[in-house]
């Protein structure tokens, strides 16, 4: 078995890599300015190479993830989110490849107060999300056998995310004003590589985060209170509640998006740990 890991520079797909080598599962791994795989004629050249010739997998970690700057590029997010999945689809159609793509919980829009399972209808709201779906259909019907994985909330050492974010300005800024109107769970980005790889031999539909829901405020709460455990010089001494039309955000954000995560727990045979555990875990790695 040899995984090509596309998006290789990005959050998940460095963190899959690193799990890669800590099980002795060998891959090769691209990123844009290496390989385009918005043109098919890139993908299939690099099949023929020698590192990508032995390939057996394809996990696709690649994506505009920008959400407000995909409303200003529709264009370029289309071709990476919607383009770029059929083209991995195609070439890995025809070379007998196992495809695992990565995906989103913002293809369902606005929602409810109750999860969304894999077989809920999709009805994106914004164009990241419309190119996201976009780009599982594609997939999906260029390699029937192909797996997906919607995620949400990801987050981790190594890339710009909402947590890293959080953690910037609670060390910079005296009272911190964070939204609380918006559901949702978070996702460790170490324990998606775990799911990630866990499904390499699967087809279908999957949902994966940490357990539990929560909002962005009730994170932030919790982030202050376990670095100030952990005895960290920190500025900030407040974190105050704020409603998100007091945010400037071009592209539209549901106030609930929770995944329900019961279709891989019973793969899996466990049910993902807390976002609260996560997230200490992440903070003692700092």
């Amino acid at each position: 078995m040899k995984l090509w890991i596309t998006g290789s520079n990005g959050l998940v797909g460095t963190a899959v890599q690193n799990l890669c080598q800590k099980q002795a599962i060998s891959y090769v791994a691209t990123q844009r300015d290496e390989l385009d795989i918005t043109s098919l004629q890139h993908v299939k050249k690099f099949l023929k190479t020698i590192e990508g010739s032995d390939v057996t997998h394809i996990v696709n970690c690649a994506a505009y993830t920008n959400v407000d700057q995909a409303e200003k590029e529709p264009s370029l997010a289309h071709l990476v989110n919607a383009l770029g999945p059929e083209n991995l689809a195609t070439a890995a159609q025809q070379h007998d490849l196992h495809l695992l793509h990565l995906s989103t919980d913002y293809v369902f829009g606005e929602g409810g107060k109750r999860p969304f399972s894999e077989t809920d209808p999709c009805t994106p709201a914004n164009v990241y999300a419309k190119t996201k779906y976009e780009g599982e259909q594609r997939l999906l019907q260029a390699h029937p056998q192909a797996c997906i994985l919607r995620t949400s909330w990801v987050f981790g050492k190594g890339g710009k995310n909402f947590i890293s974010s959080l953690l910037d300005k609670i060390q910079k800024e005296e009272k911190i004003y964070v939204i609380s109107d918006q559901r949702n769970r978070l996702t460790y980005v170490n324990d998606l590589a775990e799911a990630l790889l866990s499904l390499l031999c699967h087809s279908g539909i999957f949902h994966f985060a940490n357990q539990g829901e929560t909002s962005r405020f009730e994170v932030a709460e919790k982030m202050l209170k376990d670095l100030q455990e952990k005895g960290v010089g920190l500025t900030c001494r407040e974190v105050i509640p704020a409603d998100s039309s007091t945010f400037s955000q071009i592209a539209k954000r549901p106030s609930y998006s929770a995944l329900d995560t019961a279709k891989i727990e019973a793969l899996l045979r466990k049910p993902p740990r807390p976002w609260q555990e996560a997230l200490k875990e992440f903070i003692d790695a700092l």
